[in-house]
């Protein structure tokens, strides 16, 4: 009986040192959003915690609501809490900078997501959409569409010094110029204004409100970069009769963006889905913990253009976004 407790007994440490092995092994990461104000940012909040789980990982996730300050006493807060990685998606270039740094000093790695920042800052990779290849092919598309005629354009940006807002208008851009002069020897697009819309529907409505005000009998397209603030500014030009006039473009796949595609109230957008975007963040992250260093500067999600011709194929009604 005295052997049999003793087995007993030891079996209890045993598995005692084994749970509590496994329960300091169990990675904490710590996601600061920029904000929850769009289905987007909520999508990547909501999907990183599903991958997460999924790895058998712990995340803790904030809201910065769109405030810098906070944003920074979000990261600061998570590693005093002595999470393993940081995951982050900044208000701002300037911030990105800054968040990474915290990081380093606190010697937690760390990977910017969604949101560009400078190559200077001490992260792992940047995660994004390949937003340069999927606007060109959304600039090609609205060649396509127009041919030989002039696009006067209205373009909706997020915010002013947006990097990955400036790369998607530049390169929808890009892409209807080296089209033209491809096809035609010559380019025809005349940018008309570039209007704030705040990275939301409301914001979308209200820019695009003002421009039909300043321009709306030249305006013959949108380039939005994000369908968020297209399906707003879809909203006023509907108000105002001018919808079947003026072709909407925009950036990122979002659920209801591909059902304005299906109804034929938006041309194109394309994927920058944040189901992609968390999983190969915690992909990442279970590399970069078995040893990985030689990440690029960049990871990108797979390109892809959405059209009515495709449409029905990347829809999914179950997405959280």
């Amino acid at each position: 009986m005295k052997k049999l407790i003793t087995a007993l007994s030891a079996l209890v440490v045993s598995l005692s040192v084994a749970s509590s092995a496994i329960a300091e092994d169990k990675l904490k990461i710590g996601f600061s959003n920029r904000t929850l104000n769009g289905a987007f940012f909520n999508g990547l909040t909501e999907y990183i915690k599903i991958h997460g789980k999924e790895a058998g990982y712990e995340v803790i996730t904030t809201d910065a609501r769109a405030d810098l300050n906070k944003q920074l006493a979000d990261v600061e807060d998570m590693l005093s809490q002595g999470i393993d990685y940081l995951v982050f998606n900044p208000q701002d270039p300037v911030a990105g900078v800054k968040i990474a740094q915290m990081a380093e000093r606190a010697k937690v790695p760390s990977i910017a997501l969604d949101s560009d920042i400078d190559t200077s800052a001490p992260v792992i990779t940047r995660i994004q959409a390949n937003n340069a290849k999927n606007n060109r092919m959304i600039g090609e598309f609205a060649v396509e569409q127009f041919g030989n005629e002039p696009i006067n354009l209205l373009v909706i940006s997020g915010s002013q010094g947006n990097l990955v807002g400036e790369m998607r208008s530049d390169n929808f851009m890009l892409g209807v110029i080296g089209t033209q002069i491809r096809k035609y020897n010559h380019s025809n697009l005349n940018v008309l204004s570039q209007v704030w819309g705040n990275w939301d529907q409301q914001g979308g409505l209200k820019a695009m409100e003002d421009a039909l005000v300043a321009h709306g009998d030249k305006i013959n397209a949108v380039y939005s970069e994000m369908d968020d603030m297209a399906l707003g500014a879809i909203r006023a030009l509907k108000a105002a009769g001018k919808l079947d006039k003026i072709k909407v473009y925009a950036h990122d796949g979002y659920k209801f963006g591909l059902d304005a595609i299906k109804k034929g109230e938006l041309q194109a957008s394309a994927s920058n889905n944040p189901n992609s975007l968390t999983k190969l963040t915690i992909e990442t992250i279970k590399q970069h913990k078995a040893g990985k260093r030689d990440f690029p500067n960049y990871l990108y999600i797979e390109p892809l253009m959405i059209n009515k011709a495709n449409v029905d194929k990347v829809y999914d009604p179950e997405s959280l976004y």
